[in-house]
């Protein structure tokens, strides 16, 4: 299909990479003009405003997005609304796991939760009144398998985007008479650089992401962005028009038909080969 999207303003939080990156390309492709909401990667942003044109999209950078910083995320709010007068999409893909940044156990918790919950929090409060004037609009925020169904402990990670489902919920109640609809992505075994943290070796890494999905992943095989980009355009089109308040899997089966005693990362056999800060 081509499309889907024309006409409307899309703002992508965590832009700048992996599932955030995808999803701001197919909205471009689709017609949509993309706000590149990236983080510290000031050049990744602006090759990807780059590419959405070459391929004959439209697409904006206002600059660097911390979404940990509430006044930055009014900034760009505001700077959208000045060129545009509206936001038709928001996709919230801004997140990070701190775990081998070498931050203390309190920082550590702080950092996690304010871009991975209360960024996300400030972004679609930003929003959401906007969208309730105009009385439509779509919201798509990026859980996490992990939250509800995790394969190895990741407290401060999973917490806060169990509490991102939550949010989803709430303003899906609230927004669905008003012509709003909002839904959430629970990602599985994603292929992304950050998977590049956890582990720096790529053959390693392949080969060890290669097993949890031979153990734990029905289809066999690890997710691309791709693969999560594609859910957040099925959510933001039409095609979704009757959908709201839904957090999907998108993990190839992962989280609804194998159990937890089936994880390859707590099964004694795996214990002793996993990477430093995966276990």
């Amino acid at each position: 299909m081509k499309d889907m999207l024309k006409g409307k303003i899309a703002w992508v939080t965590g832009a700048s990479s992996g599932m955030g990156e995808a999803t701001a390309l197919t909205f471009g492709r689709e017609g949509a003009t993309v706000v590149v909401g990236g983080g510290r990667n000031v050049k990744a942003a602006e090759e990807l405003v780059r590419q959405i044109e070459a391929e004959g999209g439209s697409a904006r950078y206002y600059g660097a997005l911390d979404v940990s910083d509430y006044g930055n995320i009014k900034d760009h709010v505001k700077k959208i609304m000045d060129e545009f007068g509206r936001i038709d999409i928001l996709a919230c893909f801004a997140g990070k796991s701190f775990d081998n940044d070498g931050l203390s156990k309190e920082e550590h918790y702080e950092r996690t939760f304010a871009v991975n919950m209360t960024g996300t929090y400030h972004c679609c409060m930003e929003v959401f009144p906007i969208m309730k004037a105009q009385r439509a609009g779509n919201i798509i925020i990026c859980s996490s398998n992990g939250a509800f169904n995790p394969t190895t402990p990741a407290y401060e990670y999973h917490m806060a985007k169990g509490a991102c489902e939550s949010l989803a919920k709430n303003l899906a109640l609230e927004g669905a008479p008003l012509g709003i609809r909002v839904n959430c992505i629970k990602p599985g075994c994603i292929l992304t650089k950050f998977w590049n943290e956890l582990i720096e070796d790529e053959k390693e890494r392949i080969a060890f992401t290669n097993k949890i999905a031979m153990k734990e992943v029905p289809l066999k095989r690890v997710g691309t962005a791709q693969d999560i980009a594609n859910v957040a355009l099925f959510f933001a089109s039409e095609l979704s028009s009757y959908v709201t308040g839904l957090c999907m899997y998108v993990g190839g089966g992962q989280g609804y038909i194998y159990s937890s005693s089936q994880s390859f990362l707590l099964s004694e056999d795996a214990q002793d080969t996993l990477p430093v800060g995966v276990r």
